[in-house]
């Protein structure tokens, strides 16, 4: 039987965040994070899935915080390592197919990162929708108050921060807070 793994990009990115935002708290994360048994693929999720339950109990926004900086590394590094036609091509897109572009890229990041995670990309009249299934941010014993999946839509608007196009996202449904699923949105605004 094998066990579930989170992609070492997410769990690097979690740890540069951490070492960014929680310099005194960096000894107590790495307990967990260990980075030096990073050479493989992937990293366990139970060590992630404590970060994460660790980080949802830190004071003030942190949390957030955390995702949000975690979100911009992961963009950056994930867009280094496509071709140079991802990168450098959506600019000359028009509007859909950037939306279906920036949809594609997020579900593969997604996807890679845990792989119980599923999502399908839905993109109408200027308009992206994530629907995310079997969110490793979202997985948590109690009821939370406030929406956990703050790594996804962050991801998404770092993505669309680099072609520096206006835009809107929003998390319209998280499963920590009881729906069946995270749903990301992302509206392209007239330029």
């Amino acid at each position: 039987m094998s066990e579930a793994r989170i992609d070492r990009l997410l769990a690097a990115a979690l740890h540069q965040a951490i070492a960014d935002l929680l310099p005194m708290r960096l000894e107590f994360y790495e307990s967990y994070l260990r980075p030096r048994g990073w050479r493989e693929d992937a990293v366990n999720l139970a060590p992630i899935s404590a970060v994460l339950s660790f980080l949802r109990h830190e004071d003030g926004d942190t949390h957030d915080a955390v995702m949000v900086q975690a979100a911009a590394y992961a963009s950056t590094w994930w867009m280094a390592g496509q071709p140079w036609h991802v990168r450098t091509g959506g600019r000359l897109l028009p509007r859909w197919m950037r939306l279906r572009q920036v949809g594609t890229l997020a579900k593969r990041h997604f996807e890679a990162s845990y792989r119980g995670t599923k999502v399908k990309v839905h993109v109408r009249r200027g308009r992206l929708d994530l629907e995310i299934r079997g969110s490793i941010f979202c997985s948590s014993r109690e009821q939370a108050r406030d929406a956990q999946c703050r790594y996804y839509l962050a991801f998404v608007e770092a993505l669309v921060a680099q072609e520096a196009w206006p835009h809107r996202g929003t998390l319209v449904a998280c499963r920590a807070l009881g729906g069946e699923c995270c749903v990301v949105r992302l509206e392209a605004l007239d330029q």
